[in-house]
């Protein structure tokens, strides 16, 4: 079986709202900062031993806002609160989506003018009146360039964007944590001393990026990890909005994280799909779902030429089963029009 034909339809209500936001910001990039690229320079406008404050400063200085700022290796992160982020449904509302994109524009202004060696950028954001609830949005500065002199299109930019609106994953932790402490009655001081010793540290994955408390917790994110999390974030956009999908399965979680362990390197994608059917169709469904696995595996590797990785691993967790397939026939999956049958090793019976 080959991959099916990728359909260009609008999506949903939401996913283009967040498009046409985030290729505003875009957009403006691309008239503000593109050009400036084309004229050699001296100097960089934004000098990595200022650039904290070079960003701060313009929030403040451009649109009245006071942000928190850090750059952990290659990865700047910047945090803005909001009153009145999330509306009584607790989506976005269109002030907080330009004040989003405003951060947008500003990140991408000052990577592509800036000697600091900034490969990704995360803007984070909280309602005030419930920080527990995150957005977070985290690019990849060579994506940023591409879209702009139009080496991919607007789609596949959107695409390369990890965009989540999560639990808070520090808050989730204490939160969990200090209900322990209640119970036993443990001191205020006490608390806070095994709380900054035993479970505030930076996190181990993309899906733990967040702000707590006045304290980022931002890791410096590599490219691996950005393609495992990507192949996940585009597992959940195409099983929500397209049609031919979400007639047969219901997305239920995606996962990706990159594995380097044995000597092998592996995106490994945990997953939680539903199959919407009657019993006899139950195998025929499964290849059907891991052809779009793998699809969509293709689709992010291939696109990045990216081949540093041995196997692609995916656990389907609702069924408690792993499969594999190599990262040579996921990187020529669809040009070779391979069938997955044939090239994911399954267990017993799951086909």
């Amino acid at each position: 079986m080959t991959g099916r034909p990728r359909k260009t339809g609008a999506g949903s209500i939401m996913h283009r709202a967040v498009m046409k936001k985030i290729f505003t910001a875009g957009l403006a990039v691309v008239f503000a900062s593109g050009m400036l690229l084309l004229i050699p320079a001296c100097t960089p406008s934004y000098p990595k031993e200022k650039l904290p404050e070079a960003v701060r400063s313009i929030c403040k200085t451009e649109y009245d806002m006071d942000v928190d700022i850090t750059v952990i290796g290659a990865t700047m992160g910047i945090y803005y609160p909001m009153k009145g982020l999330l509306d009584a449904g607790l989506g976005i509302n269109e002030e907080a989506w330009d004040k989003i994109s405003n951060l947008l524009l500003i990140a991408s202004r000052v990577v592509l003018s800036t000697d600091a060696d900034i490969k990704f950028y995360c803007v984070i954001t909280q309602d005030v009146r419930l920080p527990e609830l995150q957005v977070v949005i985290i690019k990849y500065v060579e994506d940023v360039k591409r879209g702009m002199y139009r080496i991919i299109s607007r789609g596949e930019s959107f695409k390369r964007t990890l965009f989540s609106i999560n639990l808070t994953p520090q808050a989730k932790k204490e939160r969990s944590i200090e209900k322990v402490f209640e119970k036993l009655g443990v001191g205020q001081g006490t608390r806070e001393t095994v709380m900054d010793e035993f479970f505030r540290s930076p996190p181990t994955k993309v899906s733990e990026v967040g702000y707590w408390r006045g304290k980022f917790y931002l890791k410096d994110v590599t490219l691996e990890e950005f393609l495992a999390a990507q192949v996940a974030n585009r597992i959940k956009l195409d099983f929500r909005r397209e049609k031919e999908l979400t007639k047969l399965f219901t997305y239920k979680a995606a996962e990706g994280l990159f594995i380097s362990a044995g000597g092998s390197r592996s995106i490994l994608v945990k997953f939680k799909i539903l199959d919407q059917s009657k019993e006899s169709e139950t195998g025929n469904l499964r290849v059907k779902k891991i052809q779009e696995l793998v699809h969509i595996a293709n689709e992010v590797v291939y696109g990045y030429k990216f081949r540093d990785f041995d196997f692609l691993m995916m656990e389907d967790e609702l069924e408690n089963a792993r499969l594999m397939v190599s990262g040579e026939d996921v990187y020529d999956f669809e040009r070779k029009k391979l069938s997955v049958e044939d090239i994911v090793q399954v267990p017993a019976g799951y086909f």
